[in-house]
């Protein structure tokens, strides 16, 4: 179950980091090479190949996206979670918000990501991740958008290895939770401001696994209280995927329907 949590939230932190990496890495590499390398990383990494993650953030990066403060969670609410489940939660959408300001070069705002991130790891007990080396080593590299990849990516392996082995299993699942969230609701706005929303669903058509495998592993725990809040409303977006066949578009209500259920579950979340 622990890798299952690991590669979750790598799928998440890459899907939004590796999207605009061919216009701002500074290594000289192709966009091909580095594909390569990071599938390389991938796979001595996890138990099982990446799925669909690099082709569907190729996708996003080249449907003429661009960066909305408006549509990610303030950083200056992180002091409004107290409980942990908010906190763990929280963290995880502070994660893709991180990971979306990283991908469009926005230092300042990348940086304010990492802060809160470090507050609710700290205020988790979460001891083994982010210390000062990990954060001035990002802090190095924020021109360079491959290796921050790699170096977020480290952090979060960090973080579910030491919630899964100190019996966090549950914290884990939420972290992972805002994660998947946070990600389908800057999709979904992104569709709503873009003049390709029909590339741009698709985009979010191929993340049905995501939604997927994280129901697989919440229903696990479907009986406490927190991850509760969440579940109905997944499910609900589930069964809209499920009605995609291959190859089909998402039609307009379709996509009304998963947009409308990530809003009540994020609500919820951020507050």
């Amino acid at each position: 179950m622990k890798k299952n949590f690991i590669t979750l939230l790598f799928l998440v932190s890459a899907f939004f980091l590796i999207s605009c990496s061919s216009g701002s890495s500074s290594s000289g590499e192709s966009t091909a090479e580095k594909k390569e390398e990071i599938e390389d990383f991938v796979e001595k990494e996890f138990t099982y190949p990446l799925p669909t993650a690099f082709e569907v953030s190729q996708m996003l990066g080249n449907a003429n996206t661009s960066y909305s403060e408006n549509i990610v969670n303030d950083p200056t609410k992180v002091d409004q979670y107290v409980a942990t489940w908010q906190k763990a939660v929280n963290l995880g959408v502070y994660g893709a918000d991180l990971s979306y300001a990283a991908t469009f070069d926005k230092t300042q705002e990348t940086i304010d990501y990492l802060d809160v991130s470090k507050k609710l790891i700290d205020d988790l007990n979460i001891t083994s991740a982010f210390n000062s080396s990990m954060a001035q080593r990002i802090e190095n590299n924020m021109d360079n958008i491959d290796s921050l990849i790699f170096i977020v990516t480290e952090s979060f392996y960090d973080t579910y290895n030491y919630l899964n082995q100190n019996g966090e299993e549950k914290t884990s699942i939420l972290v992972v939770a805002g994660s998947v969230v946070e990600g389908l609701h800057i999709t979904c706005e992104l569709v709503k401001m873009s003049e390709n929303r029909g590339e741009l669903m698709a985009v979010l058509a191929n993340q049905k696994s995501q939604v997927t495998k994280l129901l697989e592993l919440m229903d696990n725990f479907q009986d406490d209280e927190n991850v509760k809040r969440m579940l109905p409303s997944l499910r609900f977006i589930s069964l809209t995927y499920d009605q995609l066949g291959e190859g089909v578009e998402m039609t307009s209500g379709q996509f009304d329907d998963i947009s409308n259920n990530v809003k009540i579950i994020r609500d919820e979340i951020v507050g």
